[in-house]
C-alpha cells in the first residue's frame, strides 16, 4: 500500500525528524507544520478542563512555547508509541506544573511560529455532554475528525467539479439523512435527481470508495512504514465506537 514512493512523502515523522534540530533547513517550517497539526486539539482539550477562554489562549500558546524551549521533540521515538500521544502526556504534565504554580508567572514569554486562530476554534468546540467522554478521549477524537474533515474537503475538491457534481450532491444527501430517511432508499434518491437507482448505487459505491481512498491518504501522514496504515485505520473508526 502506497507504492513506491511512499517513503518519499512528507509524514508527521519526517517533520519530527526535521523539527528536533535547529541547524536542519527545515527545521521552522517542521515545527509550524506540528505546532498547526495539533493546536486546536491541545486547546479543546484546556478549555474541556474548565478553563476559560482568555486562559486557555494563554495556556495553548505557552504549552507550545515550553514544548519548543524545553527541547520536548528530544525524547520523542517512534518506537515507544505515537505522537499524539506523547503530546497528550506532555500537555497534561504541563497542565500540572502550570496548577502547581498557580499562574505566579507571566506565561507565553515566547514567540511561536505562526498565529493561532482562537476565534476560529472557539466557534469550532462543542462541550455537548456525554456520559462516556473524558477530556482525553475528546482529544483523540478532534484527531479522528480533522483526518475526516480534511479528507471530505478533499473528496468536494475532487468531486465538486460541474460534470461529477451530481456524486457529492448524492453523496451530501445520504450523509444529511435521518435514519428514517435512508431507510427509504435509493428509489427516492433516484427520483430526486432524476437518475436510475442503480446510479445512485454506482455513484455511493465509486465515492464511498474514493473516500476511503482520501482518509487513508491523510492517514498516511501519520505514520512511518506503510504496516501501520491499517492499525491507524482501525483506531481511527474504534475513537468513536463508544459514542454510539
Amino acid at each position: 500500500m502506497g507504492g513506491d514512493n511512499y517513503r518519499f512523502k512528507e509524514t508527521l515523522w519526517t517533520q519530527i525528524i526535521k523539527a528536533k534540530d535547529k541547524s536542519e533547513t527545515g527545521y521552522t517550517k517542521a515545527i509550524s507544520y506540528l505546532i498547526s497539526a495539533y493546536w486546536k486539539p491541545v486547546y479543546f482539550y484546556i478549555r474541556r478542563k474548565g478553563y476559560d477562554v482568555e486562559n486557555s489562549k494563554d495556556l495553548t500558546q505557552s504549552f507550545f512555547t515550553v514544548f519548543l524551549e524545553k527541547e520536548f521533540l528530544q525524547s520523542v521515538d517512534k518506537g515507544k508509541g505515537k505522537f499524539r500521544t506523547f503530546i497528550l502526556a506532555s500537555l497534561n504534565h504541563f497542565l500540572s506544573k502550570e496548577r502547581e504554580k498557580a499562574a505566579a508567572q507571566k506565561r507565553g514569554g515566547g514567540k511561536l511560529p505562526l498565529a493561532l486562530d482562537f476565534s476560529s476554534a472557539e466557534s469550532e468546540i462543542s462541550f455537548e455532554p456525554h456520559d462516556k467522554s473524558t477530556p482525553e478521549k475528546e482529544f483523540l477524537q478532534d484527531w479522528a475528525r480533522s483526518i475526516l474533515k480534511h479528507a471530505l474537503e478533499n473528496l468536494r475538491a475532487e468531486f465538486e467539479q460541474k460534470s461529477r457534481k451530481v456524486y457529492m450532491d448524492i453523496f451530501d444527501s445520504f450523509l444529511s439523512s435521518t435514519a428514517e430517511e435512508k431507510s427509504i432508499g435509493y428509489a427516492e434518491t433516484a427520483k430526486k435527481f432524476n437518475i436510475s437507482e442503480m446510479d445512485v448505487k454506482n455513484y455511493l459505491h465509486r465515492i464511498k470508495r474514493r473516500y476511503r481512498e482520501l482518509i487513508e491518504d491523510e492517514i498516511k501522514k501519520y505514520v512511518s512504514e506503510p504496516e501501520e496504515i491499517k492499525e491507524e485505520l482501525q483506531e481511527l473508526f474504534s475513537i468513536f465506537s463508544d459514542n454510539f
